[in-house]
């Protein structure tokens, strides 16, 4: 399997890159995005709070020290994350649509605080305005493009549909198989190509495994 070309679009850590070259592919990778925290004043203590990534706990958590009575959160990664700072986790989901259902099934007192990026995807804020629930909305952090152009290989791992905007700058998918993190980066890749494997949930180790799949199924 050493002659398949696998590139990722952000820098991976040294266990999860580990997995991907026991399986004996060429791999590269590349940052496509970049984040910065953006300063911001806010106090969470009236609020029952809102993450749907782990850039947005890192955010907040830089600037700030506090336990919160209860956090939502989408994603194992953001609640493990959130848990390591000490927060009440009480309750995870997927995406954010699913989380948003339970909340507006589950949760009608609360007032909401949202720890979000500034380009984003609206699904949590449209179904609270839809079921005319009041959401705070504080933006912590900004993606950066860090477009380039990198050449052709045989598979590309997407983890945004940021990621996704930047690689297509410079680079065509050409017969590339496109591995997608979650729901919003397929969709985004769906703009470009129709080669795409979602994994099954939106981690990293998850879309690891999708990329095994294919290679024992595929080749």
């Amino acid at each position: 399997m050493n002659n398949f070309r696998l590139l990722s679009t952000k820098t991976l850590n040294h266990q999860q890159r580990e997995r991907i070259l026991q399986t004996g592919v060429s791999y590269t990778e590349r940052n496509f995005i970049s984040i910065k925290h953006l300063p911001f004043s806010v106090d969470p203590s009236a609020y029952t709070l809102i993450f749907t990534s782990q850039n947005a706990v890192n955010a907040v958590f830089n600037q700030l020290h506090f336990t919160a009575k209860k956090c939502y959160c989408v994603g194992e990664k953001t609640k493990a994350l959130l848990e390591e700072k000490d927060q009440n986790v009480v309750k995870m989901e997927q995406n954010a649509a699913d989380l948003a259902d339970f909340i507006l099934k589950n949760d009608q007192n609360s007032r909401f605080l949202f720890f979000a990026g500034k380009q984003r995807m609206p699904h949590l804020e449209k179904l609270f305005s839809a079921h005319n629930k009041p959401l705070k909305v504080v933006e912590v952090y900004e993606t950066y493009a860090q477009p380039k152009a990198v050449g052709s290989y045989d598979g590309v791992l997407f983890y945004s549909p940021s990621g996704v905007e930047s690689f297509v700058q410079d680079n065509t998918f050409d017969k590339s198989i496109c591995f997608a993190l979650g729901n919003t980066t397929a969709d985004a890749l769906a703009a470009h190509t129709t080669s795409i494997i979602k994994a099954t949930q939106p981690t990293v180790e998850h879309l690891i495994a999708a990329v095994k799949k294919y290679l024992i199924h595929k080749l």
